[in-house]
């Protein structure tokens, strides 16, 4: 008996000891890491809060840009069984069924997937669903699984997505963002990566908030008053000064000019002469259509990066000078045979592409000369050419704001070479953007101010309260208005009688200057024999400018001509103010005195197959023309827009795309015009005016014609001609 109460004893000590050992662990050493756990549940943790990305709009307040907040959706399973148990009356399969239907009605998940999921064994722990729930489903599943009371549900978020309303309208200027998200949520971040995202990232952002939060044994959030919050300010947003129905019209025109002439970019932008405002800015590249929505995104802004001879462009330059200076009269005439120039034992020809002997001083930009315009720069001098390049712009960058603009390529005038006075007149020896180069010509068309250009007309924060409004900025004078008004009147005669005529209109005066320029080589000297950079750049109305644009195409097709401005750029630029002018919203022709002209209005034929669009079209003898994005199509969209009103012997553009449609020609009432007797320069001027495209063997004077003058033709029309 005594040794069994001995070994009673020894035991109760030794369980005693132990115990003592363990709490010892516990509250001294702190074995098992519990201070930790304690000073969490004690002292409340800072879980950050993601605030909103800022919106970006156009000038009208159509969203082009904005955020989505996207969340991970958790099945906790473990929850289910413990409901399901505490609960006999509910099963668990009928449960989980449940979860799943209401899951895949408000998501893109279907039920299967979704029972797939949530059925996975072991049946013992958490299921992930999906990471790609937005805020508005994500409410929808909260309400569904309160409603029936149903256990399980955990989310987090996961995400920001940028939404495009309108999918690649100005996708290059516009950017993209891209996201460095750590294991935790709290460091989540997004950044602008390239275009408006990337050089607005800190206007954009916004600012983070926290929320202090204190969590029970189970990891539940305990509610308590007296957690403190700060609010995230969300990023503020941008208005910029793109008129979403320009740059539709830009970009539909860019890409059927590309396709049509085959060139490897297209580059097209419309400016505010007096504001500097960017109304519509877009390049496309050829390899474009093969690249992703991101991809394109990501892409090079060609109209502030991409650099080239302006060619003839910068004539008007040149002329305006020899105006300022009084150095010709308009009517002066001047020989423009082959001009033969020697400078240090070097020889140079300068000849025009069409033979001249005399020209006006008004005609030498009519029908470009290059002859004339040189021997016009040599009256002017080097010092005051390059003094006037460098303040219209060229050589550095115009101060937009755009990121990745070039500054273009302009030697400094101690480099100038023995003949650069005279190639620097017609546009070779120097490169440009587009940018540059439209807004020279706004300078050309407001009365000689240099503007500064933009494209943030101001930005409002979460309120819609306005923080900054972007006021026009005069960078300098370079002109006056008598001599202005001059060149205008040049300007003009391009497009009445010149190299332009494919742009003349009835009712809208338009001033301009075409520009064929060779492509030099790269690494060499010279010029290559088959690749040009073909631009017009143009204004209008004459006597009160209210639009720049310039359409540029690098690399048009040869074979075919498209190479001359003429034949490419000069049509290009017609489609967009024909486009333009016919938008519901415009006042152009409201100021524009028209003469017994009859109107229209645009019947709708978006949505329309192909054929039954053109039997309305032919029903209602409306004329058009149909641009195909794609060999098979439905239409798409239609210039005039329904329902406006504009001249009937204007055409209905009809754009159609994926659907296949067999190609055809439209059977249109066209006469033949009679070339014969013409130059070469002013017939295709004529046949690209008459949408006849034109074969040519030889050089000189039209003599013979394959088809007769006044026989009826169709749209596009191939016509061979010969000239000696």
């Amino acid at each position: 008996m005594r040794s069994r109460l001995i070994i009673f004893l020894c035991l109760n000590i030794i369980i005693v000891i132990i115990w003592v050992a363990y709490l010892f662990s516990i509250q001294i050493l702190d074995a098992h890491h519990l201070n930790a756990t304690v000073e969490i549940r004690q002292n409340p943790s800072k879980k950050l809060i993601i605030p909103n990305r800022g919106n970006i709009y156009d000038r009208n307040n159509n969203l082009l840009v904005s955020s989505l907040k996207l969340y991970q959706l958790d099945i906790d399973r473990r929850t289910i069984s413990d409901y399901c148990k505490r609960n006999r009356e509910f099963d668990k399969d009928d449960v989980c069924l449940q979860i799943s239907e209401i899951i895949s009605q408000n998501s893109n998940l279907t039920k299967r997937q979704i029972l797939k999921k949530i059925n996975k064994k072991p049946f013992n722990s958490s299921v992930f669903i999906s990471q790609k729930i937005s805020e508005t489903q994500l409410l929808a599943i909260k309400s569904e699984f309160t409603k029936k009371k149903l256990p399980g549900l955990t989310y987090t978020f996961s995400s920001i997505k940028r939404t495009y309303p309108y999918d690649e309208l100005g996708a290059n200027f516009l950017g993209m963002i891209d996201e460095s998200a750590k294991e935790r949520e709290s460091i989540y971040e997004v950044y602008g990566k390239c275009g408006l995202e990337a050089t607005y990232d800190k206007e954009l952002s916004g600012v983070y908030g926290w929320q202090e939060t204190v969590h029970d044994a189970n990891n539940k959030r305990i509610p308590l008053l007296f957690l403190k919050k700060k609010k995230p300010r969300n990023g503020n947003s941008l208005i910029l000064t793109i008129d979403k129905n320009l740059q539709e019209i830009l970009e539909e025109n860019l890409q059927q000019g590309l396709k049509e002439y085959k060139a490897k970019n297209a580059i097209g932008i419309i400016m505010d002469p007096f504001s500097g405002e960017i109304l519509a800015m877009s390049g496309i590249n050829k390899n474009d259509r093969k690249k992703s929505a991101s991809m394109l995104r990501a892409s090079s802004n060609l109209p502030v990066s991409f650099m080239f001879e302006p060619g003839s462009t910068l004539k008007p330059i040149t002329a305006l000078l020899a105006i300022e200076k009084k150095i010709y009269k308009p009517s002066d005439r001047i020989d423009c045979r082959n001009y033969h120039l020697t400078y240090e034992s070097e020889e140079r020809v300068i000849k025009d592409d069409h033979k001249f002997k005399y020209l006006s001083f008004k005609d030498i930009i009519a029908h470009s000369s290059n002859v004339g315009i040189s021997k016009i720069v040599e009256q002017i001098g080097s010092e005051a050419l390059y003094e006037r390049m460098i303040a219209l712009g060229f050589g550095h960058k115009t101060s937009s704001n755009l990121a990745g603009e070039a500054s273009g390529i302009f030697r400094k005038l101690k480099d100038w070479q023995g003949f650069s006075l005279h190639s620097i007149s017609f546009g070779q020896e120097i490169s440009v953007t587009t940018l540059q180069l439209a807004n020279a010509y706004c300078a050309l068309a407001n009365g000689g101010k240099v503007i500064q250009p933009y494209i943030i007309k101001k930005i409002i924060n979460e309120k819609n309260k306005t923080i900054f409004t972007h006021e026009r900025k005069v960078l300098r004078s370079v002109s006056n208005k008598r001599s202005l008004d001059t060149l205008k009147v040049f300007l003009k005669s391009v497009v009445d009688y010149g190299t332009a005529t494919g742009t003349k209109m009835d009712f809208l005066e338009i001033a301009g200057k075409t520009g064929t320029a060779e492509k030099s080589i790269r690494g060499k000297q010279g010029y290559t024999e088959e690749k040009y950079t073909s631009t017009f750049a143009g204004f209008f109305p004459v006597k009160d400018p209210q639009y720049v644009i310039v359409i540029v195409y690098d690399e048009p097709d040869y074979e075919s001509f498209s190479y001359y401005a003429t034949l490419s750029a000069v049509p290009t630029f017609r489609n967009i103010v024909t486009n333009m002018i016919n938008l519901p919203q415009s006042e152009i022709l409201v100021n524009v005195k028209e003469k017994n002209k009859r109107f229209i209005t645009a019947p709708n034929v978006i949505g329309m197959t192909r054929k039954k669009a053109i039997e309305l079209l032919n029903r209602k003898k409306i004329k058009y023309q149909v641009q195909e994005l794609s060999t098979d199509g439905n239409v798409v969209n239609q210039f005039p827009k329904p329902g406006t009103s504009y001249p009937e012997n204007e055409f209905l553009i009809v754009i159609l795309d994926n659907v296949s449609v067999p190609k055809e020609q439209n059977e249109l009432d066209y006469k033949m015009p009679d070339f014969t007797g013409l130059t070469l320069r002013k017939a295709i001027a004529l046949a690209n005016k008459k949408n006849i495209k034109l074969i040519v063997k030889g050089n000189g004077t039209i003599v013979k014609q394959t088809i007769q003058p006044g026989s009826k033709i169709k749209f596009g029309e191939i016509c061979s001609v010969t000239a000696k």
